[in-house]
């Protein structure tokens, strides 16, 4: 039965000039999810842009509305929609859902490593196919199973219950990867599958520190636990940095205005999670405001927003001090 259905779609597919989106709900919920990363990214999208990020032609379009069918699938389930300007934004339920299914494949990700062994560059596949599948039960379940850790084994933050995802502050090696410098792999992109695998028999994961020797058009060379690696620009790019510190300290001990880059959020799972949501992502910038004359509140500015923390919580986030030079 399941041979006769796939004939009957590949001879369908060789009759069809360009790839429709078939409106099966996990193709929808993986466009949702490119969605949300494009508007995360860039505050709204377009057809052509989601088209692209899918795979699919960014230039078929229906005559009657001239919307994509990947753009079009979504409005239908209500997950997006255009406004007056005419510019594309997914709805809060499409925000929502996005969340959930990015939330349940990091978890399912960390699962598959820490439970079943699995190797980093296998996951990404199985935790795709059973990110559509769980449930709101049953992924609370798997987190709670996990002791609700902050990070998938790719170095991506995993954002709490119906908060949002912790936008990264980290670039590409790539783009950082000037002699001289040192940095810290924060994360790796988990696809091409075969170049994660290459890049950690090589020994890069996350947490780990490079320094920079030297760079060549399309080539940089790193040295990694004492190694020189020739690492080509196309593979740099999909490892994410920031600068490694040198003497980190807690934040709770730096003066009244001091700024700082956070360099590593330490504590439990669910204190990772928030001090993330509130914007202490490795990387960021931290500015010192002042302190409550009562209390031990110390009041930060974090990505533009103030945010007040006991001293007890800020020295769970070590940072490297800013000094003028």
């Amino acid at each position: 039965m399941r041979r006769l259905e796939e004939e009957r779609r590949a001879a369908t597919a060789a009759q069809t000039p360009a790839p429709e989106l078939a409106h099966r709900p996990a193709d929808v919920e993986d466009a949702l999810k490119a969605a949300y990363i494009l508007q995360e990214a860039e505050g709204t999208w377009d057809d052509e842009g989601l088209a692209r990020s899918v795979g699919l032609s960014g230039t078929m379009a229906d005559e009657a509305d001239g919307r994509h069918p990947v753009a079009r699938a979504l409005v239908a389930f209500g997950w997006a929609e255009e406004d007056t300007q005419g510019h594309m934004h997914l709805t809060e339920a499409g925000e929502a859902r996005a969340r959930e299914l990015i939330r349940a494949h990091r978890l399912w990700e960390r699962y598959l490593v820490d439970r079943e062994g699995m190797s980093l560059e296998a996951v990404h596949a199985e935790a795709h196919r059973r990110e559509h599948e769980t449930t709101p039960e049953e992924l609370e379940r798997l987190d709670a199973g996990l002791g609700h850790p902050a990070w998938d084994p790719h170095g991506h933050a995993i954002p709490a219950p119906g908060c949002r995802v912790p936008s990264p502050l980290a670039r590409s090696l790539l783009e950082e990867g000037m002699p001289g410098n040192r940095l810290r792999i924060v994360c790796l992109d988990d696809e091409p599958a075969p170049l994660l695998a290459q890049l950690v028999v090589l020994g890069f994961k996350p947490g780990v520190d490079v320094d920079v020797l030297d760079r060549e058009p399309g080539l940089v060379r790193v040295r990694l636990d004492g190694d020189v690696v020739p690492l080509a620009g196309t593979a740099a790019r999909h490892i994410s940095v920031v600068p490694a510190p040198a003497l980190p300290v807690p934040l709770g001990e730096l003066p009244i205005g001091s700024q700082a880059l956070v360099a590593e959020v330490q504590g439990g799972g669910k204190h990772q999670r928030r001090m993330l949501d509130m914007g202490f992502v490795p990387g960021a910038g931290v500015t010192v405001i002042r302190r409550a004359p009562l209390g031990d509140l110390i009041e930060y500015r974090v990505k533009g927003t103030a945010v007040a923390l006991r001293r007890e919580d800020a020295d769970t986030v070590l940072v490297e001090e800013l000094r003028d030079e």
